[in-house]
């Protein structure tokens, strides 16, 4: 159920990615919102779930958006397996973590697209433009997360069960 869900947010984000952000008032700043739902479902679903749904919303994308099939597909992958792996390696999961990771792999997706694009010359970009837009785009993705974080954590970490009812406290008996 909470894959589904999961999916279905990696979908509304590339949905809103593609559309809404692309209107020139809003498209100033353009939040990478895939990867950022991306992280937060590597880290409440796991590395081989965040794997899968990559594949698939990159395929998407790939297909409606993209220059050539796999781009997409690849960097998503890589990047939801490697961030649920990171976030395997730590007990506590916080935003911080959450907003250190997001960050990095914000970089590692623009270089990895960057460096597939210039190995098939699809791209003129040259290394400093694209150090300029991997760190503006961190930034960016940043503070995305900051404000998505509550909201995404609490539709994709299910709520626990209790067991027992808590005990109700008597006013008079000691």
């Amino acid at each position: 159920m909470r894959n589904g869900i999961a999916f279905i947010l990696l979908w509304a984000a590339l949905t809103l990615q593609a559309t809404v952000f692309q209107v020139p008032p809003i498209n100033v700043v353009q939040p990478d919102l895939v990867i950022v739902v991306m992280v937060v479902v590597a880290l409440t679903r796991g590395p081989k779930t965040a794997l899968i749904l990559g594949i698939l919303v990159g395929l998407c994308q790939d297909i409606v958006y993209g220059t050539f099939i796999g781009l997409n597909a690849f960097t998503y992958a890589v990047i939801g397996y490697f961030a649920g792996t990171v976030f395997a390696q730590f007990l506590h999961r916080n935003v911080a973590i959450t907003f250190l990771v997001t960050i990095f792999f914000t970089f590692i997706n623009v270089w990895i697209t960057y460096g597939l694009e210039r190995l098939f010359d699809v791209t003129g970009y040259t290394g400093q433009v694209v150090l300029r837009h991997s760190l503006a785009q961190m930034i960016i993705d940043g503070v995305t997360l900051l404000i998505l974080y509550p909201w995404l954590v609490r539709l994709l970490v299910p709520r626990k069960r209790r067991r027992y009812p808590e005990p109700e406290a008597d006013g008079g008996s000691a």
